[in-house]
């Protein structure tokens, strides 16, 4: 369809909004107040904690023409006062009239439309809602609806709205991802810890990967520790040690991934454990400070970083994390609300797979794989895991499905992955929009506070 094509539709699907919009009621105990207002849809509460309702903006598919994309957005402004508990308060979603689906399932196809920007002034709040929902097979009309939930005081004023065709899908995002985790020989220097790493990044990019992780600090992996030989060992980031790396990556066409101790401040004092991110084509992407430290690294003076950043990977979300980074749930969930489509792992182990017993570590599988499974199953993500003890790294899918593991003996794995495969909720929806439409971050204070009740 052309632009001016496209561009004529959207125009009469907009003329539908105002005689379509009615009230829209759950249940006449807990419906808000509603009324037009200078063009707006006014939805106010009656003052009750449960008041749920608020307005249906309907459009129907053109009989002749049918829908101008397979995919549609739509966009709404709201302006409410004092709603206990601000954008919390609101709630956007679509609904889908398709006779076909109905006869298979004999459900409704949703999606939720979340909120793209919140601005306060007192009691005063400005949301703008955004969000693209996926025309469903024999689909005759959008149900848009739009109200306030769980709020006994309120007004909003919503405007706005509009609903257009969204860009079709292009070409898949496909990425072969990989780990090189053999480990190396006994300690002789970091030069020769270099070596066999470059050789693993090598064996890597002969087998076709795409996106390879290696281990936590490899430069310095078996050395023996002190705080001196931390600092001593340090490099800065970036730096021109990083050229064979990144030769490597350009040879290949590969991305690397891994991480060293990094010397910083401004006289050189600082060490962190950091993870860098190289492109395909050689670059230095970026780097990432382990925000959350070990005990042994603390005692060697090693500093913790304070940002969790995402990369783009040539068009790929791209997050690390290190080590203990993967015991507190915020750190990976951090990652996926800001966009993170695949987490790297550079990690020696997990407390809680491989605990400690007279000094030695026993690794318990079942355990470990579970661990990776829940950060990639609770956000919707890519799991990257390189062990230093080569055994347990892995790879994990969205969906909680090892999708290549190493059991000690294969040193490079890979899987070839579908960054666009984003799963499908039961009732439409895809399963990332579902799991961040869900949340309700104005009841999540606990998690910021500094003080924990739950450790005796």
């Amino acid at each position: 369809m052309t632009a001016t094509a496209i561009r004529e539709e959207r125009e009469q699907l907009t003329e539908l909004t105002e005689s379509a919009a009615a009230p829209w009621v759950c249940r006449q105990e807990i419906a808000p107040r509603v009324r037009r207002e200078d063009g707006a849809l006014v939805t106010e509460s009656n003052g009750s904690e449960g008041c749920y309702g608020g307005w249906e903006i309907v459009y129907r598919a053109p009989e002749v023409t049918g829908w101008p994309a397979s995919r549609m957005t739509f966009e709404i402004e709201a302006d409410a006062t004092t709603l206990p508990r601000g954008a919390d308060s609101l709630l956007v979603e679509a609904f889908w009239d398709s006779p076909v689906v109905k006869a298979t399932t004999g459900e409704v196809e949703w999606d939720p439309i979340v909120a793209r920007r919140v601005e306060t002034v007192g009691d005063r709040l400005h949301v703008s809602f955004g969000g693209m929902t996926r025309v469903p097979e024999g689909a005759t009309a959008l149900r848009v609806r739009c109200g306030i939930r769980w709020a006994a005081r309120g007004t909003v004023r919503w405007h706005g709205w509009n609903l257009a065709p969204a860009p079709e899908p292009g070409a898949h995002r496909r990425l072969r991802l990989g780990v090189a985790s053999a480990r190396p020989g006994p300690w002789v220097s970091s030069e020769a810890n270099e070596r066999h790493y470059l050789q693993e990044c090598r064996r890597a990019g002969e087998a076709g990967i795409d996106l390879v992780c290696l281990p936590e600090v490899i430069l310095t992996f078996g050395m023996p520790a002190s705080p001196e030989a931390t600092l001593a060992a340090a490099r800065p980031i970036p730096g021109e040690w990083l050229r064979p790396f990144q030769d490597v990556a350009r040879t290949y066409g590969m991305g690397i991934c891994f991480s060293v101790g990094e010397r910083a401040g401004e006289h050189g004092e600082v060490v962190y454990n950091t993870a860098v991110l190289i492109g395909r084509d050689g670059s230095y992407i970026g780097k990432y400070r382990k925000i959350h430290l070990a005990l042994s690294e603390a005692r060697k003076g090693v500093a913790a970083g304070h940002e969790l950043p995402v990369f783009d990977f040539h068009g790929v979300r791209v997050g690390m994390a290190i080590c203990m980074d993967s015991t507190p749930l915020e750190t990976a969930r951090l990652l996926a609300l800001q966009g993170a489509e695949v987490l790297l792992m550079p990690i020696m182990g997990d407390f809680r797979a491989t605990p400690w017993q007279l000094g030695s570590a026993r690794f318990h599988r079942e355990r470990w794989e579970a661990v990776q499974r829940a950060h990639a199953l609770d956000n919707h993500l890519y799991v990257v895991a390189a062990r230093n003890g080569t055994e347990g790294s892995a790879i994990t899918a969205p969906w909680g499905e090892v999708l290549a593991y190493d059991d000690g003996s294969q040193g490079v794995i890979w899987a070839d992955i579908d960054v666009d495969d984003v799963r499908s909720h039961p009732r439409g929806s895809t399963m990332r929009a579902v799991m961040h439409s869900m949340r309700r971050p104005v009841v999540y204070g606990a998690l910021t506070q500094p003080v924990t009740a739950g450790v005796p």
